[in-house]
């Protein structure tokens, strides 16, 4: 990135995926002392803790004119029709409708009757990456651990084949892009194509779902109704993309990018080895350091002021979650990890209406995952000091994780 690209008059939201490393920007950018900053492209972009909470809760502030950009920018099919029926993207009586639905499905019950499934899977995934391994040395945590646990505990939650995980996955990954400030060119028809098949995908399990109905999260979303409200059958398909999505991809940066960060501070590894005590407050701060979904967006629909920062009716704001949990007026010494910080919790799950759905089944398997490697290898090390890493679309992550095991 430009010399340019760090002052607050040019910077760009959409340069950021060019960086391996974005915090030395939004640092940057909070030493304007300001709490939010207009970009020569006319968005708004957020940078503070309390502004971006409060934007976050705020219901002059609304996610549908997200899903009209779709319709603007997308050709007519599944992507589009997708994307403007995605819960994120949902406002008001429909949001809160759509929500309650599957908050009767997606319950915290469910959740934990799944730990021992998330607890055997884990065993089994890192006995797997121990026979595997080629030079009896080095592991890449991401593709033997991180990546497929999440994606085999969505897929068992969701009732979908464990044998179809990998494609489907890689569609999730490939409609991503959408998603951005920017959509990289020549990658829109990989998305469209992607959610074409997804979308196919999904239509055959709902419909397998309503003539032999599961033990499962699906059946359960099918099956759900408040009165005379139930799910469509449009929302039910882009719920099927969203919690496959989500669910799996970020609890994987989620982990990986906070076991980089651990792994970079031996000593605090050693204290969570000593005192496992300590995982839920170090996947506590793995979601601050580095988080995993960069900026989320909103468009308000009067002028507004809040907790500092102004807003224009109808000009996009995008709120950096990333930014704001680096806040120095909201944490002490903020570009230090600290797995024992106790300053409340960051905004990596968004807040308000709209805070994450998954957050406690990604926060279960985080520790999960935390747990067994700390159990397992004692003197974990880095094997790659500097992986590389990739950006798509609002989300952030290491590509490759490489560690040393005795």
């Amino acid at each position: 990135m430009t010399e340019g690209a760090l002052d607050s008059t040019t910077f760009e939201p959409a340069r950021l995926a060019a960086l391996d490393d974005p915090y030395p920007v939004y640092k940057s950018l909070h030493l304007t002392g300001r709490s939010a900053i207009q970009t020569a492209s006319g968005i708004t972009c957020v940078i503070g803790y309390a502004t971006a909470d409060g934007v976050l809760r705020d219901g002059r502030f609304r996610s549908g004119p997200i899903a009209e950009r779709f319709h603007k920018l997308l050709p007519s099919g599944p992507a589009r029709d997708e994307l403007s029926h995605r819960i994120n993207f949902l406002d008001g009586e429909d949001h809160t409708r759509v929500r309650g639905l599957v908050q009767r499905a997606f319950t915290p019950a469910r959740v934990r009757d799944l730990r021992p499934f998330v607890e055997s899977k884990a065993e089994e995934l890192l006995d797997a990456a121990v026979e595997d391994r080629a030079d009896n040395a080095t592991i890449d945590m991401r593709a033997s651990f991180a990546h497929p646990l999440p994606s085999l505990v969505i897929s068992e939650m969701l009732g979908v084949p464990l044998t179809d995980r990998d494609r489907l996955t890689e569609w999730t990954e490939a409609v991503t892009p959408l998603l951005g400030v920017e959509i990289p060119e020549g990658k829109i028809d990989r998305a469209l194509d992607a959610s074409r098949d997804f979308a196919a995908y999904a239509a055959e399990l709902l419909e397998g779902r309503r003539r032999q109905p599961g033990n499962d999260l699906l059946t359960a979303m099918v099956e759900v109704t408040d009165g005379h409200e139930r799910l469509s059958r449009e929302e039910l398909l882009s719920l099927v993309v969203t919690l496959y999505s989500a669910g799996h991809r970020t609890t994987r940066d989620l982990f990986c990018n906070g076991l980089l960060s651990l792994l970079r501070h031996p000593e605090q590894y050693a204290a969570i080895v000593a005192d496992s005590s300590l995982v839920p407050g170090a996947i506590n701060e793995f979601l601050r350091f580095e988080t995993p979904t960069q900026y989320v967006a909103r468009v308000p629909v009067i002028d507004v002021e809040i907790a500092g920062g102004s807003f224009t009716a109808s000009i996009p704001a995008l709120i950096l979650l990333a930014a704001a949990n680096r806040d120095p007026a909201r944490f002490s010494e903020p570009d230090r990890f600290d797995i024992r910080r106790a300053e409340g919790a960051s905004l990596s799950f968004a807040s308000g209406p709209h805070h994450c759905l998954g957050a406690a089944l990604a926060r279960m398997e985080s520790e999960v995952m935390l747990s067994a490697i700390t159990r397992r290898w004692p003197r974990l090390a880095l094997a790659e000091p500097a992986p590389r890493w990739w950006s798509s679309g609002p989300f952030r992550g290491v590509d490759q994780l490489w560690v040393q095991v005795e």
